[in-house]
Protein backbone atom coordinates (compact mmCIF):
# COMPACT_ATOMS: atom_id res chain seq x y z
CA UNK A 1 0.00 0.00 0.00
CA UNK A 2 2.76 2.40 0.89
CA UNK A 3 4.08 1.81 -2.83
CA UNK A 4 0.91 2.41 -4.40
CA UNK A 5 -0.74 5.45 -2.25
CA UNK A 6 0.45 8.87 -1.99
CA UNK A 7 1.77 10.56 1.15
CA UNK A 8 -1.76 13.01 1.53
CA UNK A 9 -3.14 9.79 2.03
CA UNK A 10 -2.63 8.39 5.60
CA UNK A 11 -5.05 5.91 6.19
CA UNK A 12 -4.26 2.07 7.17
CA UNK A 13 -0.69 2.88 5.45
CA UNK A 14 2.56 1.55 7.28
CA UNK A 15 4.53 4.15 8.74
CA UNK A 16 1.48 6.75 8.83
CA UNK A 17 -0.26 8.03 11.38
CA UNK A 18 -3.86 9.94 12.20
CA UNK A 19 -1.53 12.59 14.24
CA UNK A 20 0.38 13.08 11.04
CA UNK A 21 -2.40 14.19 9.37
CA UNK A 22 -3.63 15.98 12.45
CA UNK A 23 -0.69 18.69 12.80
CA UNK A 24 -0.37 18.81 9.22
CA UNK A 25 -4.14 21.09 9.36
CA UNK A 26 -3.39 22.53 12.54
CA UNK A 27 -0.71 23.80 11.26
CA UNK A 28 -2.70 25.05 7.99
CA UNK A 29 -5.34 26.68 10.06
CA UNK A 30 -2.65 28.66 11.75
CA UNK A 31 -1.13 30.14 8.91
CA UNK A 32 -4.30 30.96 7.81
CA UNK A 33 -5.24 32.87 11.32
CA UNK A 34 -1.79 34.99 10.42
CA UNK A 35 -2.77 35.40 6.71
CA UNK A 36 -2.50 38.71 5.53
CA UNK A 37 -2.04 39.07 2.23
CA UNK A 38 -4.40 39.94 -0.99
CA UNK A 39 -5.51 36.32 -1.86
CA UNK A 40 -6.89 34.48 1.44
CA UNK A 41 -7.08 30.78 1.83
CA UNK A 42 -9.49 28.21 2.23
CA UNK A 43 -9.90 24.52 4.11
CA UNK A 44 -12.65 22.31 2.62
CA UNK A 45 -14.01 19.71 4.88
CA UNK A 46 -15.90 17.20 2.80
CA UNK A 47 -18.69 14.89 4.39
CA UNK A 48 -19.69 11.84 2.29
CA UNK A 49 -22.89 10.20 2.12
CA UNK A 50 -22.49 6.37 3.13
CA UNK A 51 -19.19 6.23 1.81
CA UNK A 52 -18.80 2.80 2.23
CA UNK A 53 -22.34 1.45 0.77
CA UNK A 54 -21.98 3.61 -2.43
CA UNK A 55 -18.73 2.24 -3.90
CA UNK A 56 -19.37 1.70 -7.35
CA UNK A 57 -18.18 -1.99 -8.53
CA UNK A 58 -17.12 -1.45 -11.96
CA UNK A 59 -15.22 1.70 -10.31
CA UNK A 60 -13.66 -0.68 -7.97
CA UNK A 61 -12.02 -2.85 -10.96
CA UNK A 62 -10.74 -0.07 -12.82
CA UNK A 63 -9.31 1.24 -10.07
CA UNK A 64 -7.75 -2.65 -9.32
CA UNK A 65 -6.53 -2.66 -12.94
CA UNK A 66 -5.64 1.43 -12.78
CA UNK A 67 -2.94 0.39 -9.97
CA UNK A 68 -1.64 -2.91 -11.62
CA UNK A 69 -3.10 -5.83 -9.80
CA UNK A 70 -2.62 -9.11 -11.73
CA UNK A 71 -5.57 -10.26 -13.67
CA UNK A 72 -6.00 -13.48 -11.34
CA UNK A 73 -6.28 -11.22 -8.58
CA UNK A 74 -8.86 -8.45 -10.02
CA UNK A 75 -10.85 -11.50 -10.29
CA UNK A 76 -10.63 -13.29 -7.10
CA UNK A 77 -10.97 -9.75 -5.19
CA UNK A 78 -14.50 -8.98 -7.22
CA UNK A 79 -15.26 -12.36 -6.36
CA UNK A 80 -15.49 -11.63 -2.79
CA UNK A 81 -16.65 -8.15 -3.33
CA UNK A 82 -19.75 -8.63 -5.58
CA UNK A 83 -20.26 -12.85 -4.28
CA UNK A 84 -22.46 -11.70 -1.19
CA UNK A 85 -25.71 -12.45 -0.14
CA UNK A 86 -26.85 -11.14 2.60
CA UNK A 87 -29.72 -11.55 4.89
CA UNK A 88 -32.41 -9.39 7.10
CA UNK A 89 -33.67 -10.48 10.31
CA UNK A 90 -37.26 -9.51 10.91
CA UNK A 91 -38.82 -10.54 14.26
CA UNK A 92 -35.61 -12.87 15.03
CA UNK A 93 -36.58 -14.57 11.85
CA UNK A 94 -33.97 -14.19 8.68
CA UNK A 95 -35.72 -13.24 5.31
CA UNK A 96 -34.92 -14.29 1.78
CA UNK A 97 -31.47 -13.81 0.72
CA UNK A 98 -30.79 -9.86 -2.07
CA UNK A 99 -28.00 -9.82 -3.96
CA UNK A 100 -26.20 -5.88 -3.32
CA UNK A 101 -25.67 -3.81 -6.33
CA UNK A 102 -22.91 -1.92 -4.93
CA UNK A 103 -20.41 -0.98 -1.73
CA UNK A 104 -18.52 -2.46 0.39
CA UNK A 105 -19.17 -4.60 3.83
CA UNK A 106 -17.98 -2.71 6.58
CA UNK A 107 -15.78 -5.00 9.21
CA UNK A 108 -14.38 -6.88 6.11
CA UNK A 109 -10.78 -6.51 6.15
CA UNK A 110 -10.41 -5.99 2.87
CA UNK A 111 -12.49 -3.25 2.38
CA UNK A 112 -10.66 -0.89 3.80
CA UNK A 113 -8.09 -1.18 1.55
CA UNK A 114 -10.21 -1.02 -1.33
CA UNK A 115 -12.24 2.21 -0.44
CA UNK A 116 -8.24 3.98 0.47
CA UNK A 117 -7.71 2.46 -3.42
CA UNK A 118 -10.58 4.37 -5.03
CA UNK A 119 -10.42 7.45 -2.84
CA UNK A 120 -6.52 7.37 -4.16
CA UNK A 121 -7.72 8.03 -7.25
CA UNK A 122 -9.39 10.88 -6.28
CA UNK A 123 -5.73 12.18 -4.99
CA UNK A 124 -4.37 11.45 -8.25
CA UNK A 125 -7.01 13.71 -10.15
CA UNK A 126 -6.14 16.58 -7.34
CA UNK A 127 -2.64 16.19 -8.07
CA UNK A 128 -2.96 16.43 -11.72
CA UNK A 129 -4.84 19.51 -11.91
CA UNK A 130 -2.24 20.93 -9.55
CA UNK A 131 0.87 19.97 -12.15
CA UNK A 132 -1.06 21.72 -14.99
CA UNK A 133 -1.67 24.89 -12.92
CA UNK A 134 -5.28 24.71 -12.21
CA UNK A 135 -5.07 24.33 -8.80
CA UNK A 136 -3.50 26.83 -6.42
CA UNK A 137 -2.24 24.29 -3.27
CA UNK A 138 -2.15 26.19 0.47
CA UNK A 139 1.31 26.97 1.73
CA UNK A 140 1.84 26.12 5.73
CA UNK A 141 4.24 29.03 5.49
CA UNK A 142 6.05 31.65 3.20
CA UNK A 143 8.69 29.28 1.01
CA UNK A 144 7.12 25.78 3.24
CA UNK A 145 5.81 23.01 1.33
CA UNK A 146 2.08 23.79 0.07
CA UNK A 147 -0.51 21.41 0.64
CA UNK A 148 -3.81 20.77 -1.42
CA UNK A 149 -5.32 17.75 0.40
CA UNK A 150 -5.01 15.42 2.80
CA UNK A 151 -7.19 12.15 3.09
CA UNK A 152 -8.15 9.57 5.90
CA UNK A 153 -10.07 7.17 4.48
CA UNK A 154 -13.49 8.83 4.09
CA UNK A 155 -12.20 12.12 6.08
CA UNK A 156 -11.33 14.40 3.07
CA UNK A 157 -10.00 17.88 3.45
CA UNK A 158 -8.71 20.39 0.63
CA UNK A 159 -7.04 23.21 0.66
CA UNK A 160 -6.79 25.99 -2.02
CA UNK A 161 -6.32 29.97 -2.27
CA UNK A 162 -9.37 31.44 -1.64
CA UNK A 163 -10.30 32.14 -5.73
CA UNK A 164 -13.64 31.54 -8.08
CA UNK A 165 -11.05 29.08 -10.30
CA UNK A 166 -9.71 27.08 -7.54
CA UNK A 167 -13.37 26.13 -6.49
CA UNK A 168 -14.38 25.72 -10.28
CA UNK A 169 -11.91 23.19 -10.43
CA UNK A 170 -12.37 21.60 -6.90
CA UNK A 171 -16.34 21.34 -7.57
CA UNK A 172 -15.43 19.80 -11.12
CA UNK A 173 -13.10 17.23 -9.62
CA UNK A 174 -15.94 16.16 -7.10
CA UNK A 175 -18.06 15.87 -9.96
CA UNK A 176 -16.09 14.05 -12.14
CA UNK A 177 -14.59 11.33 -8.73
CA UNK A 178 -18.24 11.26 -7.49
CA UNK A 179 -20.00 10.14 -10.77
CA UNK A 180 -17.37 7.65 -10.92
CA UNK A 181 -17.51 6.33 -7.78
CA UNK A 182 -20.79 6.38 -6.99
CA UNK A 183 -20.54 8.32 -4.10
CA UNK A 184 -22.57 11.92 -2.67
CA UNK A 185 -21.43 14.89 -1.14
CA UNK A 186 -23.39 16.04 2.00
CA UNK A 187 -23.45 19.56 1.23
CA UNK A 188 -25.35 20.26 4.36
CA UNK A 189 -22.71 18.74 6.67
CA UNK A 190 -19.17 19.72 4.40
CA UNK A 191 -17.76 23.65 5.39
CA UNK A 192 -15.45 25.88 4.49
CA UNK A 193 -13.27 27.53 6.53
CA UNK A 194 -11.72 31.19 4.98
CA UNK A 195 -9.00 33.12 6.25
CA UNK A 196 -9.32 36.66 7.96
CA UNK A 197 -8.51 38.51 4.80
CA UNK A 198 -10.66 36.28 2.49
CA UNK A 199 -13.16 39.16 0.74
CA UNK A 200 -16.56 38.75 1.66
CA UNK A 201 -17.97 38.89 -1.46
CA UNK A 202 -15.65 36.01 -2.52
CA UNK A 203 -16.64 33.50 0.33
CA UNK A 204 -20.16 33.94 -0.80
CA UNK A 205 -19.33 33.43 -4.41
CA UNK A 206 -17.12 29.69 -3.28
CA UNK A 207 -20.01 29.41 -1.40
CA UNK A 208 -22.71 29.23 -3.54
CA UNK A 209 -20.78 27.33 -6.47
CA UNK A 210 -19.89 24.36 -3.94
CA UNK A 211 -22.98 24.36 -2.32
CA UNK A 212 -21.45 24.00 1.05
CA UNK A 213 -21.88 26.78 4.19
CA UNK A 214 -18.98 29.24 5.86
CA UNK A 215 -17.77 28.24 9.38
CA UNK A 216 -15.37 29.87 11.71
CA UNK A 217 -14.95 26.42 13.41
CA UNK A 218 -14.21 23.28 11.97
CA UNK A 219 -14.29 21.21 14.77
CA UNK A 220 -12.77 17.97 15.61
CA UNK A 221 -10.74 15.89 12.79
CA UNK A 222 -10.12 12.43 13.25
CA UNK A 223 -11.04 12.75 16.84
CA UNK A 224 -8.99 15.43 17.48
CA UNK A 225 -10.47 19.59 18.36
CA UNK A 226 -9.12 21.78 16.28
CA UNK A 227 -7.80 25.24 17.82
CA UNK A 228 -8.93 28.25 15.56
CA UNK A 229 -8.02 30.16 18.31
CA UNK A 230 -6.21 31.17 21.77
CA UNK A 231 -5.81 27.41 23.55
CA UNK A 232 -8.39 27.55 26.73
CA UNK A 233 -10.00 24.95 28.57
CA UNK A 234 -13.10 25.23 27.48
CA UNK A 235 -11.40 23.53 24.13
CA UNK A 236 -11.39 20.24 26.26
CA UNK A 237 -14.55 20.28 28.21
CA UNK A 238 -15.46 17.18 26.40
CA UNK A 239 -12.98 15.59 27.09
CA UNK A 240 -13.22 15.96 30.66
CA UNK A 241 -16.99 14.94 29.97
CA UNK A 242 -16.24 12.00 28.35
CA UNK A 243 -13.62 11.07 31.80
CA UNK A 244 -16.35 11.99 34.52
CA UNK A 245 -19.08 9.67 32.41
CA UNK A 246 -16.90 6.78 32.39
CA UNK A 247 -15.96 6.95 36.17
CA UNK A 248 -19.51 7.65 36.87
CA UNK A 249 -20.36 4.21 35.75
CA UNK A 250 -18.72 2.65 37.83
CA UNK A 251 -19.46 2.07 41.29
CA UNK A 252 -16.52 3.38 43.88
CA UNK A 253 -17.82 1.80 47.34
CA UNK A 254 -17.93 -1.29 45.78
CA UNK A 255 -14.42 -1.86 44.63
CA UNK A 256 -11.33 -1.81 47.08
CA UNK A 257 -8.21 0.01 46.99
CA UNK A 258 -6.06 -1.84 44.34
CA UNK A 259 -9.27 -1.97 41.92
CA UNK A 260 -9.94 1.63 42.38
CA UNK A 261 -6.01 1.92 41.24
CA UNK A 262 -6.12 -0.49 38.64
CA UNK A 263 -8.86 0.95 36.77
CA UNK A 264 -7.75 4.44 36.89
CA UNK A 265 -4.25 3.49 35.93
CA UNK A 266 -5.33 1.50 32.99
CA UNK A 267 -8.29 3.58 31.51
CA UNK A 268 -8.90 7.40 32.18
CA UNK A 269 -5.04 7.48 31.35
CA UNK A 270 -5.84 6.20 27.68
CA UNK A 271 -8.80 8.88 27.29
CA UNK A 272 -6.45 12.08 27.04
CA UNK A 273 -3.49 10.26 25.37
CA UNK A 274 -4.40 10.01 22.03
CA UNK A 275 -5.22 13.90 21.86
CA UNK A 276 -1.89 14.86 23.71
CA UNK A 277 -0.23 13.27 21.27
CA UNK A 278 -1.12 15.97 18.60
CA UNK A 279 -2.58 18.92 21.19
CA UNK A 280 -1.15 20.79 24.04
CA UNK A 281 -3.40 20.33 26.98
CA UNK A 282 -3.09 22.84 29.02
CA UNK A 283 -2.02 22.51 33.14
CA UNK A 284 -5.67 23.98 34.48
CA UNK A 285 -7.36 20.76 32.35
CA UNK A 286 -4.73 18.19 33.48
CA UNK A 287 -5.63 19.27 37.46
CA UNK A 288 -8.89 18.69 36.30
CA UNK A 289 -8.89 15.36 35.21
CA UNK A 290 -6.73 14.88 38.28
CA UNK A 291 -9.11 15.70 40.74
CA UNK A 292 -11.90 13.54 38.72
CA UNK A 293 -9.54 10.78 39.80
CA UNK A 294 -8.48 11.45 43.06
CA UNK A 295 -12.05 11.72 43.76
CA UNK A 296 -12.98 8.56 42.71
CA UNK A 297 -10.35 7.11 44.36
CA UNK A 298 -10.79 8.02 47.74
CA UNK A 299 -14.98 6.72 46.88
CA UNK A 300 -17.11 9.27 47.59
CA UNK A 301 -20.16 10.99 45.87
CA UNK A 302 -18.19 14.48 43.93
CA UNK A 303 -19.81 16.82 41.18
CA UNK A 304 -17.81 18.64 38.46
CA UNK A 305 -16.94 22.11 39.40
Amino acid sequence: MSDLVLPLQSSFIPGMSTHDNVLVIQELIHSLRKSKGRVGGMVIKLDLEKAYDKVNWEFLEQTLDFFGFPPNLVRLIMFCVTNSKPRVLWNGEPLTPFVPSCGLRQGDPLSTYLFVLCVERLGYLVEHEVNEGKWDPLPVCRGGPRFSHLFFADDLLFMAKATKENATTINSILEKFCGSLGLLVNKAKSQIFFSKNTDRGIRRCISGLLGFGCTNDLGKYLGAPLVHNRVSSNLYNELIDRVQSRLTTWKAKMLNIAERTALIQSVTPAMPSYIMQSSWISTAVCNRLDKLNRVFFVGIRWELS
